[in-house]
């Protein structure tokens, strides 16, 4: 069942009435703000009141509009918001001369949302939690939000990163209580089976992991959850390794042949590359190694593949490229 983002973003414009009594019109708010997205004038404190206008918006019911001191420092300061173009360096150093003002991504947030819809949305710790996005400075998190979001505009065929945004935050409120609403496990069946979806998010989840530690560390991570799939990403890296210790050390690449792994390991100990108590925990990591990887036979115990991963970094550490 694949997810249709088109129907959540009308449910949005939907949703007003019936929680807030009342219909929104952002795209009016966006108009007004041309001049700011095209730098024919710069942010005054008017912009951001008539942003935070609770006639206009919601917003001020979840965020507090910015005080009178920051209203006055953003009077002295004459921003202008336009952006000489979309690349991260140029997004990011606009959202930081908004940061010196509030100091809160939310209120930064709503109002490059208005000022410039096509490439930011509103912060929404639902929406953050279904992305899967992570970093570490605020900027960097807002705008790998940003990039995500514009990720699902561009897919779901969107018309701005503020839509994406506006979208995924009705289908975070239509999947509350989905196991007791037909309608709420209808749309989360649609996002958990969406396999464009859960690539994005597994992605984000991942790769963290892969960039900073390797498949090593990543095996280790699993061994709790999947310890067939931690012994067999365990196990396809100790493989790869000894091909390099192959090639390295013995000047030949080694087969697929059944026993040939043992039979380097032989040759890796005669040529007094590994010692014969290194030899002998290879060969259990190897015997560990095909119980996670071949369907028939006895699976592994996460303590076997935590051994076996121990084993591969210690005695295997530098059997790769540099």
């Amino acid at each position: 069942m694949a997810l249709d983002l088109k129907p959540y973003l009308k449910k949005y414009h939907d949703a007003g009435p019936r929680y807030y009594n009342k219909t929104y019109d952002f795209a009016e708010i966006e108009r007004a703000l041309v001049p700011l997205r095209e730098g024919r004038e710069w942010l005054k404190p008017e912009h951001v009141l008539h942003v935070f206008d609770a006639d206009k918006t919601p917003f001020a019911k979840y965020w507090p509009k910015p005080n009178n001191d920051d209203l006055d420092k953003l009077s002295a300061r004459r921003l202008r918001l336009d952006l000489r173009s979309q690349d991260r360096g140029d997004r990011a150093a606009l959202i930081q001369r908004l940061l010196e003002v509030f100091y809160d991504i939310g209120v930064t947030s709503i109002v490059l949302r208005f000022v410039h819809p096509d490439c930011f949305g509103v912060i929404s710790p639902p929406v953050f939690h279904l992305l899967q996005v992570t970093d570490i400075s605020t900027v960097d998190l807002y705008l790998a939000y940003c990039d995500e979001l514009s990720q699902w505009k561009s897919h779901f065929r969107l018309s701005s990163v503020a839509e994406a945004e506006m979208a995924i935050l009705m289908v975070a409120e239509s999947i509350k209580g989905a196991d007791g609403d037909t309608e709420a496990g209808k749309s989360r069946r649609s996002f958990n089976e969406d396999v464009w979806v859960q690539r994005r998010r597994v992605a984000h989840a991942v790769g963290p992991f892969l960039r900073s530690f390797g498949r090593l560390e990543l095996a280790r991570i699993l061994v709790n959850e999947d310890v067939k799939i931690a012994g067999m990403i365990a196990g396809e890296e100790y493989e790869r390794r000894l091909r390099f210790a192959s090639r390295r050390f013995c000047g030949y690449e080694l087969t697929c042949e059944k026993g040939a792994a043992k039979r380097l390991l032989g040759e890796l100990e005669s040529r007094t590359v590994i010692t014969p108590e290194e030899r002998k925990a290879l060969d259990s990591a190897w015997d560990t190694r095909n119980k996670a990887v071949h369907p028939r036979g006895p699976t592994p115990t996460p303590t076997d593949v935590e051994n076996m991963i121990d084993k591969i970094d210690d005695i295997c550490g530098d059997w790769k490229p540099k």
